[in-house]
């Protein structure tokens, strides 16, 4: 392959790695306009969780497909399906219709994220070059985290919702063509490999049930707890299938390996916090501060440009300081985070945000690097492609199923609280109040109440998150760093 060739192939992939970190940032951004536009508080959670979920479970998946298609091909597939779901979200005139889309971005996102870093192996060979690459993909993604709330907000101030989605069509398109005409496959390099699909397809249903337990808790909290009981009977399926499987799709001995497991447990619980953040932060300033949507996107800068620095401090670090410390001192500046957010009260002013995002980027850049290292290093090497596939699914499951609690718990606490009032103030108004520009239309002697009920319900949420992040320093402490493997 030519040098020219090389650039334009990388890239086209580093475009993919930008519009991933770009839809999440502009999407989280635009979600009070959305709420307001589409009356659909109720279902907030879901255009986050579902879009989780549906990367969570895809990622695995287009790994193995791609082993019998070709990485290229299948890429070019799942970008495809991402940039035409983006165009149904776009268009969507119902919460139903988006929610719809929000899953098949996740399942498009899932093999138009993770596939890219299979070719750069193909692409640099040489293991320095290729760490320069993967240098460059860091930069490009937490540039995308940068940039994205100031163009949600930009796009939400200045034209519609509607185009948080339809951004991603030219992206997506200029990444496909330009991967066609540089990147050209070997064929024989493909390999067809037996894949598990009765375990892929367990866990699915196990994630599925999870994931609607979550919402559930807004409705009913029976159906919830029997769609926990279905999820967790669901894995305890799972898990007995797989013990059984030649191949199966984790394998027992890496399940049962505490010392890697409960790194994958903090990077959940981590992740379950981070979500929370992303997610209600744009609504607090917006709800409570009547900020616009482009300072409520503001809110996530500090959290982006920190993490970015927090990574790049953790490899110098690693050097000299075990890894379990400096996850600790993560762990503590997420706490801070954390702890900022549940003694704010509803007068806190908009640098209070600011400060809570930049502890906790800085405490999730500086942790997930020694952990993302230790679950590869502290595993044989036939379990380093699942042991790190199985990262990144538990990971994505932090934001995924918090996500989806998040939501439901939201919703029943502003239903509970709208209840109170003796009909003098109704969810429909609480959905108006996310945007100042439908907040201005409400009755003002009304606002200071609904603001009120706001801030409860966000402060419900954050206490969650506080607990969240107590669990996993705990664990943490009482956790033992697993050796690593001779290779």
């Amino acid at each position: 392959m030519s040098k020219r060739k090389l650039v334009v192939a990388t890239i086209a992939l580093l475009l993919a790695n930008f519009m991933g970190g770009l839809d999440a940032t502009i999407v989280n951004t635009a979600l009070p306009e959305i709420v307001s536009d589409l009356q659909g508080i109720r279902y907030l959670g879901w255009i986050s969780s579902l879009f989780l979920l549906g990367t969570a479970v895809s990622t695995v998946l287009w790994g193995r497909i791609a082993d019998i298609f070709g990485n290229k091909r299948i890429f070019q597939v799942a970008t495809l399906i991402f940039v035409f779901s983006s165009l149904v979200g776009g268009l969507a005139t119902s919460m139903l219709t988006l929610i719809i889309a929000r899953g098949f971005m996740g399942i498009g996102a899932g093999g138009m994220v993770s596939i890219p870093f299979i070719i750069y192996a193909k692409l640099y060979p040489d293991v320095v070059k290729r760490a320069h690459a993967l240098a460059r993909v860091i930069a490009a993604y937490t540039l995308s985290t940068v940039i994205g709330p100031i163009i949600g907000g930009f796009i939400v101030d200045y034209y519609s919702w509607h185009w948080a989605f339809l951004i991603n069509l030219p992206i997506g398109i200029l990444a496909i063509i330009m991967l066609q005409f540089s990147y050209y496959e070997d064929k024989q390099s493909q390999i067809v490999t037996k894949f598990d699909y009765l375990g892929a397809s367990i866990l699915s249903m196990a994630l599925i049930f999870l994931l609607f337990a979550g919402d559930a808790l807004a409705v009913s909290q029976l159906r919830a707890i029997t769609l926990l009981i279905l999820g967790f009977g669901s894995l305890g399926i799972f898990v007995a299938v797989e013990s059984h499987l030649d191949n199966p799709l984790i394998p027992i001995k890496l399940l049962s390996d505490w010392k890697i497991q409960s790194q994958n447990v903090i990077m959940f619980l981590m992740n379950g916090f981070f979500i929370c953040y992303s997610i209600y932060s744009p609504m607090w300033a917006q709800g409570l501060l009547g900020t616009s949507a482009t300072r409520a996107g503001m809110t996530q800068i500090t959290s982006s440009v920190l993490l970015l620095i927090g990574t790049r401090l953790t490899a110098n670090l690693m050097r000299n300081i075990p890894a379990k410390k400096i996850v600790k001192i993560g762990l503590i500046s997420v706490f801070l985070s954390a702890i900022s957010l549940i003694i704010a009260t509803q007068n806190s002013p908009y640098w209070w945000l600011m400060m809570s995002g930049a502890f906790e980027g800085f405490g999730v850049g500086l942790a997930f690097t020694p952990m993302q290292v230790s679950i590869q290093d502290g595993v044989k090497a036939e379990l380093v492609n699942v042991s790190t596939t199985f990262g990144l699914l538990s990971r994505t499951l932090g934001q995924t199923l918090m996500a989806s609690i998040y939501g439901g718990i939201l919703s029943l606490r502003i239903a509970n609280l709208v209840g109170q009032t003796n009909g003098q103030i109704t969810v429909a108004q609480m959905n108006q109040l996310t945007d100042p520009e439908t907040a201005s239309n409400l009755p003002q002697n009304l606002i200071p109440e609904m603001r009120r009920i706001l801030f409860e319900s966000l402060h419900s949420i954050m206490l969650i998150g506080f607990f969240l992040i107590v669990a996993a320093t705990i664990i943490n402490v009482i956790r033992k760093e697993p050796l690593k493997q001779i290779r």
